[in-house]
């Protein structure tokens, strides 16, 4: 069961540093982008954000994800990471309540 907890909440984790990183690049495209007709791509050709000045003076915005595979390939290696930090936690955890126990039986 504790097995379990672990890797949902790592995919959990995964899944919200992965938002918050594709959102973060987004933003920083957004506020980046000189005046004008702009297509930038970014995070590897993972998400795109264009912008087009109308005839009628107005700004076209469209932004998005191009190719998930970048995105796929950092939620597994967060939710790997994450349960690797999680384990050697939980081990460490374990190690110091033997070595308590040890040290108040002696």
């Amino acid at each position: 069961m504790k097995k379990v907890l672990v890797l949902v909440n790592s995919l959990a984790g995964a899944a919200l540093l992965t938002l918050v990183i594709a959102t973060l690049t987004l933003l920083y495209l957004m506020f980046s982008s000189d005046d004008g007709d702009v297509r930038r791509e970014t995070f590897f050709g993972a998400l795109m954000f264009e912008s087009r000045d109308a005839a009628d003076g107005s700004t076209s915005v469209t932004m998005g994800v191009e190719n998930p595979l970048p995105l796929v390939l950092l939620f597994v290696v967060l939710a790997i990471m994450l349960t690797v930090i999680q384990l050697t936690y939980r081990a460490l955890k374990q190690y110091r309540q033997q070595l308590l126990e040890q040290q108040g039986g002696a």
